[in-house]
This record gives structure tokens, sequence and C-alpha cells, in this order.
């Protein structure tokens, strides 16, 4: 196979894709910078979660509550560890389950959600499950409409999922049961990634594939309104993709989106009332520090902007289509993996590359998650790392 740094022709739904395409990348894609290192992150443990994701697309993310981390495999290890230590607590296989016995792998793919004791996440089979975080037993298992390729959001006794069908779908928290489904057109091509539902105020907030911010009552699924964040443009279906799959981000009364081939928008999250807009795209999450905004676009340039009035403070070329994972703001720093599986280190206000180190050759796919002065760092082959602030 060839390098991961070749394009993925574009993850549509359409293609069927279930891994990695060897063909040849037409997009140029910038070395490994050559700069010397001012630090290297220690690390403080590292495990095995099953086999990773291996080849496949995948949002599979690790979780941490309280004392403890949860990870999963896409063949249905899933573990709990002591975040400190790194000791294993208990290992559940999904695979072994009666609800997954007709099934050639539990492809688990939608990331960890932590919440009332329990860890709910969805499999690209269209199942959605709910597993006890004291000891790993199944609780509930649901069928759904769609994959379920991202994490859910729980709140007020629900779970809601978005599906690659375009459906949102709310589940009872304790049972399974289905709540209501909201059903939502399909274009003709989508991304395979999908954003993630957030809550906030009685709502859930989705991207959808048509380019809108879809807002309705987590009560009962009715909608409210939506916000129009990338028009289709283009002479061809692939021109025409606009998917919001980066999953919206709230800061005080401010509601960020983003669009895949649109923009990046502001708006007051109770009015709806537009902000401001700037012309960034891509479907990698949006992180922030509380005042500025930081994005990985759709050449892998990274960017830092005022979250108040969406003023470019810095940007960042050096990693031109190495594939990078969304942002993690960690203390001083932005940090970013890409395909090849170096984990960057940069200066948050400045922009600066300080640091880079490779954790796996396989690579990475998803932005670190953090934890106080902990990063931890989930891998294509399915090491799980910890490392230490710098």
């Amino acid at each position: 196979m060839a390098s991961r740094l070749t394009l993925i022709f574009p993850l549509v739904v359409g293609m069927v894709l279930t891994a990695c395409s060897s063909q040849e990348s037409a997009l140029p894609v910038n070395p490994v910078p050559d700069i010397s290192n001012e630090f290297t992150a220690e690390s403080r443990w590292s495990s095995s979660i099953g086999k990773g994701v291996g080849e496949y697309y995948s949002q599979l993310s690790p979780v941490v509550d309280g004392a403890r981390i949860f990870a999963a495999s896409r063949d249905g290890i899933l573990q709990a560890r002591d975040k400190t230590s790194g000791k294993r607590l208990w290992q559940t296989r999904l695979d072994k389950l009666a609800v997954n016995r007709n099934q050639r792998s539990p492809r688990i793919s939608g990331g960890l959600t932590a919440a009332y004791g329990n860890l709910y996440f969805g499999s690209e089979n269209g199942l959605v499950y709910a597993v006890s975080q004291e000891d790993g037993k199944l609780l509930w298992a649901q069928a759904v409409a769609g994959e379920v390729l991202a994490a859910p959001a729980v709140d007020e006794g629900k779970v809601v999922v978005h599906t690659s069908a375009g459906n949102l779908i709310a589940l009872d928290v304790m049972t399974g049961a289905q709540q209501w489904l909201l059903r939502n057109e399909q274009p003709a091509l989508t991304l395979r990634s999908m954003s993630t539902p957030i809550t906030a105020g009685g709502a859930v907030l989705y991207g959808r594939a048509d380019g809108r911010l879809g807002i309705v009552l987590l009560a009962d699924g009715q909608p409210v309104r939506d916000a129009r964040i990338a028009s289709p443009r283009g002479a061809t279906e692939l021109e025409r993709m606009v998917d919001v799959a980066a999953s919206p981000l709230i800061l005080g009364e401010v509601l960020y989106a983003m669009a895949y081939n649109g923009q990046l928008t502001a708006h007051q999250l109770i009015s709806g009332q537009s902000l401001w807009k700037r012309q960034y795209q891509g479907s990698r999450d949006l992180s922030s520090d509380g005042q500025w905004l930081y994005i990985t676009d759709s050449r892998s340039h990274l960017f830092a902007l005022d979250a108040r009035n969406g003023t470019e403070l810095w940007s960042s070329t050096q990693l031109e289509n190495r594939q990078l994972t969304a942002p993690a703001v960690f203390g001083d720093y932005l940090v970013v993996g890409d395909a090849e599986g170096y984990l960057y280190w940069f200066e948050r206000r400045s922009g600066r590359l300080q640091s880079l180190q490779r954790l796996d050759s396989d690579g990475l796919y998803v932005a670190p998650v953090v934890d106080g002065d902990t990063l931890y760092v989930q891998t294509r082959s399915g090491d799980l790392v910890a490392l230490s602030h710098p």
C-alpha cells in the first residue's frame, strides 16, 4: 500500500470507503520539518488497545472520566485503565457478545462519551452501545438507521446520535429505546466524516451534510431553526460538497461552525444573529483556549483566530497536506498529529513549531485528548500513550 499521505479521495459515502486509497496523490505533501527540538514530551505510560482502527476511516477516540481513561478498538476491544499509571482495570470483548454474533467485526467507530456512570458509543454496523464504567458490562445495544461515525451527545436522559444516513436519533439513556427520530435529506455526495452533536439549553446542535447547522429541541426532536454555513457551488458534485462535519463550538453566548468547501461562521447562540464569517474551510473540529480559535483546514494549514471578530492572528503552512488531526490546546501549546504518526507541538500564541516526535509509524487519526497535565494519544495501531506536559 502506498503511503498514508496519498490522497484519500475524498471520503464520500457513495464510494463505500473501507481503507486508505493506494492512488497517488495529486496534491504535493510537505516533508517533515527539519527542526531542532526544544523539548521532547516524556511518555508516562503506553498500552495496547486491541488492533486499533487499522487503515479504516474512524473518529474513535478515548475519553477520561474521573480517575480512569476508557478506550476502544474497531474490532471490539473496550478497556478501562487508571489514567495515572495505565494499569488495566477491566476489558470487554464486544465481538463476543450475542448482539455481534452474526457480524464479522463490531466496527466500533463513533468516539466514546462518558455520562451517568456509563460509556455510550456507536458503530459502522448501526448499533449504539451502553456499557457500565464500573465493570465493562453491556447494559444495552440498540440498532439505529445508519452508521454511527461520531460520538453521541448525552444529556437530560437521552443519548443523541447523528448517523451517516442523515438521521438524528434520541435514545433513552437507561434502556436504549428510541425517543424520537429526525430525518434530513442527504446530498448526492457527502463526506464520510460526521459532526458530533452537542447540547445546550435544552437543544441539540449538529452539523448537516447540506451545509447547515441544525438546532432541535432535546425533549422531542422538533426543529427550532437552522443556520446556513455554506452554499453548494461548482460544476461537479464533488465541488458542491458542503458538509458541516466539524462539531459546533460554543464560547459563552457565541456559536462557531465550519463547513467543508465553505466557511467559518460565528452566530449569537440564542438569537441566531450572524456576527462574522471568514473564508476558512475544513472538516476537523475546532478548538479554543477561551479567547482564540484554532483550526486545521482542509489543506492541513493551521490558523489561530481572535474569537471575537475572526481576525487571523497567525498561520502555519509547514505541514501542508499531511492529513493533520484536529488541534488540541495543551497549556501553552497547540498539539496536532499527522498520518505518518508524528506529533507536533506549536507555541500556542506565536504559532512557532517547537518540537515534533513520532509515536507510531501507522499514523495518528484523531486529536489528542487533554486532561490536566497529561496528553493522551490513541494511534492507528491501537497504542494509547500518555504524555507529560513539557
